[in-house]
């Protein structure tokens, strides 16, 4: 096996066509060899699209990871750390996704060849996370190993669409290991003292990881921030996560922000009731909006907020802008006619679509790196 494992040493460039047929043998499908010649060929061209085969037959179906996909790993690592190639994003998160395929709890669902293989890999998985190209970074964060890494990357790392992600990771790496706490502490506060106003918000997000009463005492930074219209824009430039392509919007972030208030109530109702009186004296309809879909979804889980919320949606019934009108008035409308007991959270992916087949592969992050939960919408 050590020769298969050895072939991402030298870029698919290098590799022609001779060198995969006579590499995998008969271990590897057809079908997986054409999508991976494919890849070669397209070189930089590469688009998602030529991707889809690979992800199709790659897919361990029904969490099987075979022997096929063992012997493809190697090419796959190759053609993800090219340069020169198209679409690495893609193949990247190909790869975060094996890596969670075959750390799930079935040994026997996983090839015996496929851990020593993936171990060969190691150096040149963490080699994107140094990568020249800051998607190829963001994505190739998962292989980051430990606290210590992210930590080495964190002093590293100077674009923000991949230090806002990394500051993320670090708040999750720190609620899992106990030691880290404190150095990961620091550099949540130094952002807090020092970062710009995104990244404030995604460092309250980090602390909360490890500490969750955070949120609540950063409450006024977080209303603040979030009600900003100078620094509403600044979202989309620079909230990203790995494993979705698009940014995060203000209003993703406003419901992501609400979510982490799960375990404190009246802080929550608080943190919207301010969003929502911002927005009305500032005109900002769309912050309205949002708020009122976090709003809602707390009135679904804990009716006693009804007593400050219904007024609210009552008064927003003569508000100028036509969309929040119309939520004002679904709200009330289901609030008053008793169907708060019919609605039921509805499970959505990151992007608000059901993944398509080819797509599952690409595994929806967890709640510590996903656009949270606008789940509970009326229906």
């Amino acid at each position: 096996m050590a020769d298969v494992a050895d072939m991402a040493v030298g870029a698919p460039g290098d590799a022609p066509r001779e060198r995969l047929e006579s590499a995998c043998g008969d271990r590897l499908t057809e079908e997986m060899r054409r999508a991976l010649l494919h890849l070669m060929d397209r070189g930089g061209a590469a688009t998602e699209a030529d991707c889809d085969p690979l992800y199709e037959h790659i897919a361990p179906r029904h969490g099987h990871l075979d022997s096929a996909s063992t012997a493809a790993l190697p090419f796959i690592v190759a053609l993800a750390g090219d340069p020169g190639m198209g679409a690495r994003n893609w193949l990247v998160q190909l790869l975060v996704s094996l890596s969670r395929a075959a750390a799930a709890p079935e040994p026997d669902r996983v090839d015996p060849g496929w851990h020593e293989m993936w171990r060969h890999q190691r150096p040149a998985l963490r080699k994107l996370l140094a990568d020249p190209d800051p998607v190829v970074r963001r994505e190739a964060l998962p292989f980051a190993e430990g606290v210590e890494v992210l930590l080495e990357r964190w002093s590293a790392e100077t674009d923000l669409t991949v230090r806002l992600p990394l500051l993320l990771a670090l708040g999750t790496a720190a609620a899992d290991t106990a030691e880290a706490v404190g150095r990961v502490r620091a550099v949540v506060q130094e952002v807090l003292r020092t970062g710009p106003a995104v990244m404030r918000v995604a460092a309250v997000h980090a602390w909360a990881e490890f500490d969750a009463q955070a949120p609540v005492r950063e409450l006024d930074l977080l209303v603040e921030t979030l009600s900003d219209p100078t620094v509403r824009p600044r979202f989309e430039d620079i909230w990203y996560v790995p494993d979705i392509d698009d940014a995060f919007s203000r209003a993703d972030v406003v419901s992501w922000t609400a979510f982490l208030f799960e375990d404190a109530p009246a802080a929550a109702l608080r943190f919207l009731v301010r969003l929502v009186g911002v927005a009305r004296r500032t005109g900002d309809a769309p912050l309205c909006g949002a708020a009122l879909d976090e709003a809602w979804r707390l009135l679904v889980v804990r009716p006693s907020a009804a007593a400050e919320l219904l007024p609210l949606a009552g008064e927003l019934l003569a508000d100028p802008d036509a969309g929040v009108r119309y939520r004002a008035a679904q709200r009330t409308y289901f609030s008053r006619t008793d169907r708060l007991g019919s609605v039921s959270p509805v499970s959505r992916s990151p992007t608000g679509a059901t993944p398509s087949s080819s797509s599952s592969m690409r595994c929806a992050p967890s709640r510590g790196s996903a656009r949270s939960l606008r789940a509970y919408a009326p229906s």
